[in-house]
């Protein structure tokens, strides 16, 4: 792949106002970067961005493939002081999808509840958020993770059947899809209407889907996504239950 190399001018070039932005070559993890950037208690947004991570992480810590030079793999560190935000990681789902298709029109990308991306069903991005607390029982951070296969072709063979890129094209310009997904977010963060661009972009609504969340396994229809983002599942006795945690392990495409 020749890929543009990710560079902090560059990207710095395209986005709407300025930001604090770190590149590296290799990291273990952008999110553990930006707790440990936490700890100094920076008062401005954080950008962490790296072309290759050696242990980069999703939820429930499962290992995200994030091989060099094809992919996406960045932190935003956000000062909840500075930055007020509630429901991030629907924030970022909408703010990387409209990225995505600004830079890849044809795509027909679907956001799975709550955090994942899929194109043709198979996932091609993934949004962690995770806070910081500030030693009174409060937030002091959130830390919005996100990653992108562009245009990985080798994946392990664990994941050949889940996973996929959005695009078979050997240049890509990550810097701008990166400035990109940061202003979609800072433009969509007070916007009133994104829950409804979730909605838009979301392709689980209307499915027979299967969620996991602890102990409970619950199989039906999922209904609607209420204002707390929580989903709203009807199982097959018509009784309503519902999420704001969990994962759906099945999506039922008949």
């Amino acid at each position: 792949m020749t890929n543009t190399i990710l560079a902090k001018n560059e990207i710095a070039k395209y986005l709407n106002s300025g930001l604090n932005i770190l590149t590296f070559d290799e990291i273990n993890s952008t999110n553990d970067y930006a707790k440990k950037l936490a700890e100094k208690r920076p008062d401005t947004a954080i950008l962490i961005v790296a072309d290759h991570q050696t242990a980069g992480y999703g939820r429930f810590k499962r290992d995200f493939y994030s091989p060099s030079n094809t992919g996406i793999y960045m932190s935003l560190l956000l000062p909840i002081n500075k930055i007020e935000t509630d429901l991030p990681t629907l924030k970022a789902c909408v703010s990387t999808v409209k990225a995505l298709r600004l830079n890849f029109p044809n795509a027909d990308l679907k956001i799975k509840w709550i955090n994942d991306i899929l194109l043709n069903n198979k996932k091609i991005s993934g949004i962690l958020a995770e806070s910081i607390n500030d030693g009174k029982n409060g937030i002091a951070y959130v830390i919005l993770g996100i990653g992108v296969n562009l245009n990985t072709t080798d994946f392990p063979l664990e994941i050949q059947d889940i996973a996929s890129s959005i695009t078979d094209s050997v240049t890509v310009n990550r810097n701008k899809i990166i400035a990109d997904i940061v202003n979609e977010f800072f433009k969509i963060n007070h916007a009133e209407n994104f829950l409804a661009e979730y909605i838009r972009f979301c392709g689980t609504i209307g499915k027979r889907v299967e969620l996991v969340n602890g102990n409970q396994h619950i199989v039906g229809t999922a209904e609607k996504i209420k204002s707390d983002g929580s989903l709203v599942i009807k199982d097959d006795k018509k009784n309503l239950h519902c999420f704001n945690s969990g994962e759906i392990t099945k999506v039922y495409l008949k």
